[in-house]
């Protein structure tokens, strides 16, 4: 059995091509089960790698699985957007196949359903862009003292007040910083994310930021899983849960760009818009870097 995939790079920023988030994406994975996708994104090892187990071309839509190498997520921004780029090419295939002679028409919306709903999803000149789910909050359980000393970092970098667990398809720890020296100086200890942060998500995930700028971020997500801690180059998810944090402290009508990854050396920027209902969006430049082929004997 041979299953073609594609690799892309999302957030990434123009002229620097080893920047944003590598996603992996299975285009024609309607026949694998559920363990032998884990077991593929386990092999490929990336952030996430989705699988696409079903397109419809009339209503401009897709099925979708998301797999950490540990892990399914019910959702996550990156692979949202890097998958809808290529079910847009799939689409116009199946329009050019569909009427012979005719030129393919790549749609610039369309909505991709997985664990967590539907996600509609939109192209945006260079750039794809997400529309995220209503936001849901719960107050934390742990206190701001475990939170510094689980991230490393001395009690006062953590804004007093500045902590909420926000969810719009999955569930983070947003944990607002005094400065951006302090996003950088983060070194959590995994026992602790294992201790404190155990409740919350799939795997205990931790999403700090802080401000640089008027409408700036500087921004790093840990997560812990099968007993190591990664640090994500470029999360839509967290992204689409920092617009959740800033519409429950009363934002409208704003826009703020996100920097991240530089820490892993994969420098990505994710733009963040709150309009003037409250409605949540992230956008992010895409770019497919290679195919391929895996042999499943």
């Amino acid at each position: 059995m041979d299953l073609p995939f594609r690799l892309l790079n999302v957030f990434g920023i123009e002229g620097d091509p080893f920047s944003g988030n590598p996603l992996a994406v299975f285009p024609d994975a309607a026949e694998l089960s559920g363990a032998q996708m884990q077991s593929w994104a386990r092999q490929l090892n990336l952030s996430e790698t989705t699988f696409v187990t079903a397109v419809d071309r009339h209503a401009c839509s897709a099925d979708v699985r998301i797999f950490t190498p540990s892990y399914e997520m019910p959702f996550a921004g990156h692979p949202t957007l890097g998958t809808a780029h290529v079910v847009a090419g799939l689409i116009g295939g199946l329009l050019d196949s569909a009427e012979p002679g005719s030129r393919a028409a790549l749609p610039d919306a369309l909505s991709l359903s997985m664990p967590a709903g539907r996600i509609p999803v939109r192209r945006v000149g260079p750039t794809w862009r997400l529309s995220a789910g209503t936001p849901s909050f719960r107050s934390p359980s742990f206190t701001r003292d475990e939170l510094a000393r689980t991230l490393g970092l001395p009690v006062e970098a953590v804004a007093a007040g500045g902590t909420r667990l926000v969810n719009v398809g999955v569930e983070q720890a947003m944990v607002r910083l005094e400065s951006a020296e302090a996003v950088r100086a983060c070194s959590p200890d995994i026992a602790l994310m294992y201790q404190h942060l155990g409740g919350v998500g799939p795997a205990p995930h931790v999403y700090v930021w802080a401000y640089t700028g008027e409408a700036t971020v500087e921004a790093r997500l840990f997560a812990a899983g099968d007993g190591s801690l990664d640090e994500d180059p470029a999360t839509g998810s967290a992204c689409s849960n920092l617009g959740g944090w800033l519409v429950g402290e009363g934002a409208r009508g704003i826009r703020i760009e996100v920097s991240q990854g530089a820490a892993v050396g994969r420098p990505s920027r994710l733009e963040l818009t709150v309009d003037d209902d409250g409605g949540i969006h992230v956008a992010g430049r895409v770019a497919e870097v290679g195919v391929g082929t895996m042999h499943v004997g």
